[in-house]
């Protein structure tokens, strides 16, 4: 059985507005990286902006995501999710801290300063996706 493409629609101008915040979250990544060189954008873009973004999302809701819980969901593997993790935690970007009910589950939350920087990302995106208002 062949798989279905999914073709995504885009709004004029949509997909340009998507790709700067994109970029505008590179450039936030890049500010937290002590040694920015050894980060590609591709890689910022892809496992570290997936990552960043799950936990994101679920500390919004309230819920810090176990390690287990972000590669599983991030999709990478359990090493590459691991060394991302580390490499956001000595950015200063999360922190992990153990689980009141296991101590052996840690959990993941964005640290205070890249929480603020994280929400005025999702505002930028939010507002890349609305509607252009044209003049009457």
């Amino acid at each position: 059985m062949p798989e279905e493409v999914i073709k995504l629609q885009y709004r004029e101008g949509e997909l340009d507005n998507l790709l700067k915040v994109r970029n505008g979250f590179v450039d936030l990544i890049e500010k937290y990286s002590v040694e920015s060189g050894t980060l590609n954008r591709s890689k910022m873009l892809g496992s570290i902006f997936d990552t960043v973004f799950f936990i994101g999302i679920c500390n919004l809701r309230e819920h810090k995501p176990s390690v287990k819980e972000v590669y599983l969901n991030v999709g990478e593997s359990r090493n590459r999710s691991l060394r991302n993790l580390e490499l956001l935690e000595e950015m200063k970007v999360l922190t992990r801290v153990h689980d009141t009910k296991d101590t052996r589950v840690k959990r993941l939350s964005l640290t205070d300063t890249f929480k603020t920087d994280f929400e005025v990302f999702l505002e930028q995106w939010v507002d890349s996706r609305k509607p252009s208002v044209e003049p009457a």
